[in-house]
């Protein structure tokens, strides 16, 4: 059988080669022009392929180049009885963690303050408060963001949690399910966003969600800009009901050069850069699970077919 390399992150070579290092014994294409695609049972997907999935009728699983797999879950074309792995690796990314605890602190040491004042020539010291004055909420608590989540407690803030299933972590206090979200909101000085996207999460902070955050709360958003409401973050920052917003994902990227988000005051910008998907990390997950569906093990990092995470 055959491994079918159908989209990458990234230029092929970088991934071919290093699995093919791995997993010498098999058959790893990437021309599906060129071969017979009946003998394909693995897919190996960076992203969506539209029509891919017509042309391989003996297909067995699905492995996802990246942690967020929505774009495959979100095509209709995708057939409901093959499983899907997602590939992150086990103890969580370190572009990620470093990047949440640069805007934590970017945040918490009030540096849009100084920033501003500073192009205004206006000496001034801001209240300080030590970390452990401030709490840090994330919103999704996975293989990415609980090592985020225990850097930013290892800095000394206060970090809760809120969750769609009860999850037990030391020194993280966890909310979960609908009940817990607003008192999850109501104590959160800084909202740290990292949900996977799905019918559940779509648009879910929003004018009302913002609003049960405590005055001048900030935001950061590394998840999904599906999960954004764009005006509504727009009215409460220009309310004071937020005091600022870190943003690495939008609805459309790159961001239209028209967008309201490009000059307000309020918003820090960035380019989706929060994470880069390097394949020598990425590799030997990928490998792992052809290993294991060759030899009838259980896979790892399975998605939820049902709630599409």
């Amino acid at each position: 059988m055959t491994v079918l390399l159908g989209s990458t992150v990234g230029s092929a070579e970088k991934w071919i080669e290093p699995i093919k290092k791995e997993l010498p014994d098999e058959v790893l294409r990437n021309d599906p022009e060129s071969f017979d695609l009946n003998d394909v049972d693995i897919l190996l997907l960076g992203h969506k392929v539209s029509g891919i999935y017509q042309k391989l009728p003996n297909l067995q699983l699905i492995i996802g180049l990246q942690a967020g797999v929505d774009t495959i879950l979100n095509d209709p074309e995708l057939p409901f009885h093959v499983p899907i792995v997602r590939a992150c690796r086990p103890n969580g990314d370190q572009m990620i963690t470093e990047y949440v605890l640069m805007n934590v602190m970017f945040h918490h040491r009030n540096m849009p303050f100084f920033l501003k004042n500073q192009r205004l020539h206006i000496w001034k010291k801001p209240n300080v408060l030590e970390a452990g004055e401030r709490s840090v909420g994330f919103m999704g608590f996975g293989l990415i963001a609980k090592p985020c989540g225990m850097m930013v407690s290892k800095a000394g803030f206060q970090v809760a949690c809120w969750t769609r299933n009860s999850k037990q972590v030391e020194g993280i206090k966890n909310f979960f399910g609908d009940s817990g979200l607003r008192p999850f909101l109501k104590q959160t000085d800084i909202l740290v966003n990292i949900l996977p996207l799905t019918p559940d999460t779509e648009n879910l902070l929003n004018l009302e969600t913002f609003g049960m955050l405590p005055e001048g709360a900030k935001f950061i958003n590394i998840g999904r800009g599906q999960h954004v409401v764009d005006k509504d973050l727009v009215t409460a920052l220009d309310s004071g009901q937020l005091d600022g917003a870190t943003l690495d994902v939008y609805r459309e990227e790159p961001l239209p050069k028209d967008h309201p988000f490009w000059d307000h005051p309020k918003i820090t910008l960035m380019p989706h850069t929060a994470r880069k998907t390097r394949p020598k990390e990425i590799i030997p997950q990928v490998s792992e699970n052809i290993r294991r569906f060759r030899s009838g093990k259980p896979l790892l990092q399975i998605v939820d077919r049902l709630n599409k995470y």
